[in-house]
Formats: structure tokens, sequence, C-alpha cells
């Protein structure tokens, strides 16, 4: 009889025991960084957290009159990221039927910390004009980096390219 006593109270003493150490991961666990962190410091690997980019332009334009480019940026994961860019996410580029750089894009690279919402998107507008009539090409890059201090890592997500001619006034 003593020695079934001894073992129920050796059991519960390594189940006490276990409940210890599991107590003591709860309380690793619950003592994260606040939710309300300006800076994530998730740095997405593109093979699980990828990010894809898309640019869209009219088919058909009249020379010398504006036109409006857009270009998107999605986060795919689920994950809200804060990240670092120059003045704008996307750099684009217009080139003719040569394969010739039509359009000067400077920006400035003033750093900025932007939010980007897991499952969300970014879009910007370039807004430009052509004088010749012909077919062009349009691409956009996005540039952005993701993380803090030590732990950063440098994205270019490239668009499709798209297509449209620019046609004569009458």
């Amino acid at each position: 009889m003593k020695k079934l006593i001894i073992i129920i109270f050796s059991l519960l003493g390594l189940v006490a025991c276990g409940h210890s150490s599991q107590s003591e991961e709860q309380t690793t666990i619950n003592h994260s960084n606040p939710k309300d962190q300006t800076l994530s410091t998730i740095i997405p690997d593109p093979e699980i957290e990828p990010f894809n980019a898309s640019i869209s332009v009219p088919n058909q334009i009249n020379s010398n009159e504006e036109f409006v480019v857009k270009a998107t940026l999605e986060n795919l994961s689920d994950n809200d990221l804060t990240i670092l860019h120059a003045s704008r996410v996307f750099y684009f580029s217009i080139k003719d039927t040569n394969g010739k750089l039509v359009n000067t894009f400077v920006m400035a690279e003033v750093g900025k910390y932007r939010p980007f919402q897991g499952k969300g998107m970014i879009s910007e507008q370039y807004i430009y004009k052509l004088e010749n009539p012909g077919v062009y090409e349009v691409s956009a890059t996005a540039k952005f980096t993701v993380g803090e201090g030590d732990n950063t890592k440098d994205f270019e997500i490239e668009t499709n390219k798209a297509s449209f001619e620019v046609i004569p006034l009458n």
C-alpha cells in the first residue's frame, strides 16, 4: 500500500513539474512584442511570402495627350509589414520599339516608412505625355526594404511589360 501511495505521489509530482514548465513557456510566449509596434521585424521569404507587381496602361493613346500608367504592388502574405522606400515605391520605364528609353524618371531618395497590410496593395500612378506616334512598352519596378537594423532585406519586384500605341491627332 505504501508503494502505491509513493507511486501516486511521484506521478503527481511529475505531472506538476510538466505543468510548471508549460507555464514557463506560456509566460515566455505572452511576453511578445506589442501589436502596435510601428516597424515589423519579420522579413518575408520570397518562397513563402511573395510579393506581386503588375502594371496597366490604356491600349491606345493620342499623341501629345497625358495618359496614366498604374502600377500595383501586392503583399500576398498574411503579415502586416512596414516598408522603407524612396519618395515613391515604383520606378517607371517607357521604351520605344527600338528598346530606347523615352522617359526620364528622377526620384528623390528620401526614406519613407509605410505600412503594408497582409493581403494588401499599394498602387501608384505615373502621368506622362508622348509626342511621337508608335508602339511603346511600359514597365515598372517596385524597390523597397523590409525589416530594421541589421535584420533587413531589399526587394526589387518587376511588373509585367505592357504595350500601347500612340496615334497621331488628325
